[in-house]
């Protein structure tokens, strides 16, 4: 009997150790997020900038049209306006590359979070940023990179919300594809709180892939 009760206390203090352990790695993973993404203040662009992006776009080599593109990520849509009469141009420049199939998809996916960043001048264009999350004979990366854009759109992505989940809960799609989605959601903020039940029965699922619960777990967070 002492030996049986030797071996349950044993075990059940793996299981505590076990517990915790992961608890304390959720929280280190959170808590670092949390510290990595605070709020910055987003730099003021000139018209001269704007111009140089314009033409930047334009430009044969992906890598330059890329290096435009994570430039323009960093600027508010307002600024935009108020810098240079050409804010529309470039979210058109945007849409056109990340539809563009013929394109580098590294190029495509920085189109797709440029034009996640742009917040309502590309509201219209929502239901094309969906078709290639979506669409599966998609680069995994592209698709991920859609899946970030539509999580920096705010409540004008909240009717989309399911088909992130679905991509997120799909056990058969890449899994950076699916952490992208678990970020996404949870940078939907109060628009994606009817689904926190979701993401946590991920994270709690220990025959998830890792990286999608780590990414769960940010979400949360």
């Amino acid at each position: 009997m002492n030996k049986r009760k030797y071996i349950f206390n044993y075990l059940a203090l793996r299981l505590y150790r076990s517990a915790l352990i992961a608890l304390l790695v959720t929280f280190l993973i959170v808590l670092t997020y949390s510290i990595t993404s605070a709020e910055v203040p987003k730099p003021k662009p000139q018209t001269w900038q704007i111009n140089g992006i314009l033409v930047a776009l334009d430009d044969n080599s992906p890598k330059v049209q890329i290096n435009a593109l994570e430039q323009l990520a960093k600027y508010d849509l307002e600024d935009l306006k108020a810098a240079s009469a050409n804010s529309e141009k470039i979210v058109r420049k945007s849409l056109n590359l990340l539809q563009d199939q013929t394109q580098d998809s590294n190029l495509r996916g920085s189109a797709a979070i440029a034009l996640g960043n742009l917040g309502d001048a590309a509201k219209p264009y929502i239901p094309d940023i969906l078709n290639v999350l979506q669409d599966q004979r998609q680069d995994s990366n592209l698709r991920g990179s859609a899946a970030i854009a539509l999580g920096n759109l705010g409540d004008a992505a909240k009717p989309y919300i399911p088909d992130i989940l679905n991509v997120l809960q799909d056990q058969r799609q890449d899994s950076n594809l699916r952490g992208s989605a678990a970020i996404a959601l949870g940078n939907l903020g109060d628009a994606a709180k009817p689904y926190i039940s979701d993401i946590l029965n991920l994270l709690k699922d220990t025959k998830q892939n890792p990286s999608v619960r780590g990414s769960a777990a940010i979400a949360l967070g």
